[in-house]
């Protein structure tokens, strides 16, 4: 096992080393077996405004910086959005003459880079309260001097901060005091009862693995409700994304004829040694007393919408786990739960029963555990204490 050690860095060292590890921490963009609604719900009501493809909290300031400089320029919209890309790839590159290589979007694509920084952070943008106007990229871009004149429009939060004047000369990530003060600001005023906005006004840096694990006392009753409730789903369903893993190396042994594969055993030595692992966990969870009715309320009160077909994989997967005390190998009810979760997500693609999606299998798919943004999250807590 390798491992980062530092003892006296200064905070900015600091912050740079821990992102750099999250950032070598595997993605749980993969969604393999339809958990997505769920992982998105209970990570919307601890971290509002946060996705997992953010990298840095400086870009909620960029990003309007950047719009009200293009929103200035006498131009049509579609020149402005030209205008608005370009600073963006000039931005960038600001950050790489100031110094910074971990977290900076476009660092190895450059101009060639397809998703902006202002796309990846623009939802977050209005969930903080720092854009006011509901609408898109293209409609921001629309309102340039004169309709911004002629209108009361409030585009921007009124107390945003003012961009540097040097900023596309030479960029930082470190936030100033004064920025960081608005953003705890727009924490409170827009996520108020969120996990993030209570951590965020201890002014900490949290190092914990799991957002479960922070002993804060003033984290509220509500947070640690839904903490719990995060804290099985990881758990519980990290079972299932590796018996799926599991199923696919041992189907994958199953073909000699194969092209790729030729490691399919120590796959399956992997995942059995994993599965192991994770049953010895299981007691921590208390599934007798989940109440599964509660989580799917709570996902509910969310914008995300937890289909029948989800619910009952859920539930069927809960009470396999909990008779079979996590030996679910040899349960033939997890192996067809399983199989028939994947057919009813992706049908002709589904790698458990096609021989041609098994050949793209990467030897590792969606088999990491859920943390609900909480690496995110931390690095941005901890950017704020940074600043003091």
């Amino acid at each position: 096992m390798s491992y980062l050690a530092w003892i006296d860095f200064d905070p900015e060292e600091r912050r740079r080393a821990q992102t750099l590890i999250d950032l070598f921490k595997q993605p749980e963009a993969r969604d393999e077996l339809g958990l997505g609604t769920v992982r998105d719900g209970l990570a919307d009501l601890l971290f509002p405004g946060t996705s997992t493809i953010q990298t840095r909290l400086r870009y909620m300031l960029f990003i309007p910086w950047i719009y009200q400089e293009a929103q200035s320029r006498k131009a049509t919209q579609a020149e402005r959005a030209a205008i608005a890309r370009e600073l963006e790839f000039q931005l960038s590159e600001a950050l790489l003459r100031g110094g910074e290589t971990v977290g900076v979007i476009g660092r190895d694509a450059g101009r060639n880079l397809k998703r902006l920084a202002s796309s990846v952070y623009w939802a977050g943008l209005s969930t903080l309260g720092i854009r006011g106007l509901s609408g898109s990229q293209s409609t921001f871009l629309s309102y340039g001097p004169e309709s911004l004149k002629d209108h009361d429009l409030k585009l921007w939060a009124p107390n945003l901060p003012k961009a540097p004047a040097n900023l596309l000369d030479e960029a930082s990530f470190t936030l100033e005091k004064g920025e960081a003060d608005f953003l705890r600001d727009r924490l409170e005023s827009h996520a108020g009862n969120s996990l993030l906005n209570e951590l965020a006004r201890n002014g900490k840096t949290f190092t914990e693995d799991w957002p479960w694990q922070v002993g804060v006392d003033t984290i509220s009753d509500f947070n640690r409700a839904i903490l719990r409730h995060a804290e099985r789903f990881s758990g519980v369903m990290y079972g299932a994304s590796l018996l799926y893993n599991l199923l696919l190396a041992l189907r994958a042994a199953d073909r000699p004829n194969a092209k790729r594969h030729a490691d399919a055993a120590n796959l399956t030595a992997y995942y059995r040694t994993s599965i192991e692992d994770w049953k010895s966990e299981l007691d921590n969870l208390s599934l007798n007393d989940w109440d599964l009715d509660d989580l799917f309320a709570l996902i509910g009160k969310t914008s995300h919408n937890l289909t029948k077909p989800s619910r009952d994989f859920i539930r069927g997967w809960v009470t396999i786990v909990r008779d079979s005390g996590g030996t679910i190998e040899t349960d033939q009810r997890a192996t067809e739960l399983i199989k028939q979760r994947e057919h009813g997500l992706k049908r002709m693609k589904a790698r458990l029963l096609h021989d041609a999606p098994l050949e793209r299998w990467s030897g590792a798919s969606g088999d990491a555990r859920l943390d609900f943004r909480w690496g995110i999250a931390s690095r941005y807590l901890g950017e704020l204490a940074d600043a003091g």
